[in-house]
Protein backbone atom coordinates (compact mmCIF):
# COMPACT_ATOMS: atom_id res chain seq x y z
CA UNK A 1 0.00 0.00 0.00
CA UNK A 2 3.04 2.39 0.92
CA UNK A 3 4.66 2.09 -2.87
CA UNK A 4 0.87 2.34 -4.14
CA UNK A 5 0.81 5.72 -2.68
CA UNK A 6 4.32 6.30 -3.36
CA UNK A 7 3.25 6.12 -7.00
CA UNK A 8 0.23 8.38 -7.02
CA UNK A 9 2.13 11.33 -5.44
CA UNK A 10 4.66 10.32 -8.04
CA UNK A 11 2.39 10.34 -10.70
CA UNK A 12 0.62 13.64 -9.52
CA UNK A 13 3.50 15.49 -8.98
CA UNK A 14 4.64 14.55 -12.43
CA UNK A 15 1.25 15.77 -13.58
CA UNK A 16 1.47 18.92 -12.32
CA UNK A 17 5.43 19.29 -13.61
CA UNK A 18 4.18 18.99 -16.81
CA UNK A 19 1.21 21.43 -16.54
CA UNK A 20 4.05 24.11 -14.91
CA UNK A 21 6.89 23.00 -17.69
CA UNK A 22 4.62 23.62 -20.43
CA UNK A 23 3.53 27.06 -19.21
CA UNK A 24 7.33 28.36 -18.68
CA UNK A 25 8.13 27.15 -22.38
CA UNK A 26 5.13 28.88 -23.78
CA UNK A 27 5.26 32.36 -22.36
CA UNK A 28 8.30 32.24 -19.51
CA UNK A 29 6.45 33.36 -16.82
CA UNK A 30 3.39 31.98 -14.79
CA UNK A 31 0.17 33.79 -15.09
CA UNK A 32 -1.61 35.21 -11.87
CA UNK A 33 -4.41 32.47 -11.38
CA UNK A 34 -7.96 33.73 -12.47
CA UNK A 35 -10.47 34.48 -10.51
CA UNK A 36 -12.57 31.18 -9.12
CA UNK A 37 -15.58 30.60 -10.45
CA UNK A 38 -18.65 28.78 -9.33
CA UNK A 39 -19.88 26.27 -11.39
CA UNK A 40 -21.89 23.05 -12.16
CA UNK A 41 -20.29 20.73 -14.58
CA UNK A 42 -20.96 17.21 -15.40
CA UNK A 43 -18.04 14.05 -16.22
CA UNK A 44 -17.08 11.44 -14.84
CA UNK A 45 -14.70 10.91 -11.67
CA UNK A 46 -11.86 9.10 -12.36
CA UNK A 47 -8.56 8.55 -10.18
CA UNK A 48 -5.27 10.46 -12.46
CA UNK A 49 -3.60 7.19 -12.15
CA UNK A 50 -5.79 5.04 -14.13
CA UNK A 51 -6.50 8.04 -16.21
CA UNK A 52 -2.91 8.49 -16.97
CA UNK A 53 -1.75 4.81 -17.70
CA UNK A 54 -4.46 3.50 -18.77
CA UNK A 55 -4.11 1.11 -16.62
CA UNK A 56 -6.26 -0.41 -14.04
CA UNK A 57 -5.22 -2.76 -10.63
CA UNK A 58 -7.81 -5.09 -11.38
CA UNK A 59 -10.66 -6.15 -14.64
CA UNK A 60 -13.62 -4.25 -13.13
CA UNK A 61 -12.70 -0.24 -13.60
CA UNK A 62 -15.13 0.73 -11.26
CA UNK A 63 -13.53 -0.98 -7.93
CA UNK A 64 -10.28 -0.27 -9.45
CA UNK A 65 -10.92 3.91 -9.53
CA UNK A 66 -12.58 2.97 -5.76
CA UNK A 67 -9.62 1.45 -4.21
CA UNK A 68 -7.19 3.93 -5.91
CA UNK A 69 -9.51 7.13 -4.36
CA UNK A 70 -9.49 5.27 -1.25
CA UNK A 71 -5.83 4.52 -0.96
CA UNK A 72 -4.93 8.50 -1.58
CA UNK A 73 -5.23 8.94 -5.43
CA UNK A 74 -5.59 11.71 -6.47
CA UNK A 75 -9.00 12.15 -7.98
CA UNK A 76 -10.07 14.15 -11.55
CA UNK A 77 -13.64 15.27 -13.29
CA UNK A 78 -13.37 13.89 -16.83
CA UNK A 79 -15.37 16.47 -18.72
CA UNK A 80 -16.29 16.77 -22.73
CA UNK A 81 -13.56 20.03 -22.27
CA UNK A 82 -10.69 18.14 -20.64
CA UNK A 83 -9.58 16.66 -16.83
CA UNK A 84 -10.10 18.85 -13.90
CA UNK A 85 -8.48 17.97 -10.82
CA UNK A 86 -11.02 17.72 -7.86
CA UNK A 87 -10.14 18.69 -4.46
CA UNK A 88 -11.96 19.24 -1.06
CA UNK A 89 -10.89 22.36 -0.33
CA UNK A 90 -10.87 23.06 4.17
CA UNK A 91 -12.87 19.92 4.43
CA UNK A 92 -9.59 18.03 3.33
CA UNK A 93 -9.72 14.18 1.77
CA UNK A 94 -13.34 12.73 1.55
CA UNK A 95 -14.77 9.55 1.00
CA UNK A 96 -17.36 11.28 -0.65
CA UNK A 97 -16.13 10.45 -4.02
CA UNK A 98 -15.36 6.58 -4.16
CA UNK A 99 -19.11 5.97 -4.45
CA UNK A 100 -19.52 7.75 -7.32
CA UNK A 101 -15.81 6.06 -8.91
CA UNK A 102 -16.17 5.64 -12.57
CA UNK A 103 -19.72 7.26 -12.99
CA UNK A 104 -21.30 10.26 -14.58
CA UNK A 105 -21.53 12.70 -12.03
CA UNK A 106 -22.90 16.56 -11.35
CA UNK A 107 -20.39 18.71 -9.30
CA UNK A 108 -20.60 21.88 -7.91
CA UNK A 109 -18.17 23.77 -6.95
CA UNK A 110 -15.37 26.72 -7.24
CA UNK A 111 -13.37 26.52 -10.55
CA UNK A 112 -9.88 27.94 -9.95
CA UNK A 113 -7.41 28.03 -13.33
CA UNK A 114 -3.81 28.62 -13.59
CA UNK A 115 -1.33 27.43 -16.23
CA UNK A 116 -3.46 25.81 -18.13
CA UNK A 117 -4.32 23.11 -15.08
CA UNK A 118 -8.01 23.10 -13.82
CA UNK A 119 -9.34 22.40 -10.57
CA UNK A 120 -12.12 22.24 -8.42
CA UNK A 121 -13.05 22.70 -5.04
CA UNK A 122 -15.89 20.64 -4.64
CA UNK A 123 -18.79 21.45 -2.61
CA UNK A 124 -20.92 18.13 -3.99
CA UNK A 125 -21.35 16.21 -6.46
CA UNK A 126 -24.40 14.03 -6.99
CA UNK A 127 -24.70 10.59 -9.69
CA UNK A 128 -26.65 12.07 -12.83
CA UNK A 129 -28.78 8.94 -12.94
CA UNK A 130 -29.32 9.26 -9.64
CA UNK A 131 -30.72 12.62 -10.17
CA UNK A 132 -32.53 12.12 -13.64
CA UNK A 133 -34.66 9.63 -11.38
CA UNK A 134 -35.11 11.71 -8.48
CA UNK A 135 -36.49 14.15 -11.05
CA UNK A 136 -38.54 11.25 -13.17
CA UNK A 137 -40.20 10.83 -9.64
CA UNK A 138 -40.65 13.97 -9.35
CA UNK A 139 -42.53 14.83 -12.68
CA UNK A 140 -44.80 11.24 -12.48
CA UNK A 141 -45.89 12.90 -8.92
CA UNK A 142 -46.67 15.99 -10.73
CA UNK A 143 -48.43 14.13 -13.02
CA UNK A 144 -50.54 12.44 -11.05
CA UNK A 145 -51.72 15.84 -9.40
CA UNK A 146 -52.29 17.66 -11.84
CA UNK A 147 -55.49 14.96 -12.84
CA UNK A 148 -58.82 16.15 -12.09
CA UNK A 149 -61.08 13.84 -9.97
CA UNK A 150 -63.89 12.60 -12.38
CA UNK A 151 -67.24 13.63 -11.61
Amino acid sequence: MKNRRTLAAVAFAVAVVIAGASSLRAGGERKKPAKPEDVTLVGKVVDLQSFMTGKFTNSDPVRATQDSIRQGVPAALETEEGLIVIGMGERGPSRTLIPLAFKKVEMKGKLYEKDGLQYIDMASATSVKEKEEAEEGDEEHDDVSEEEPEP
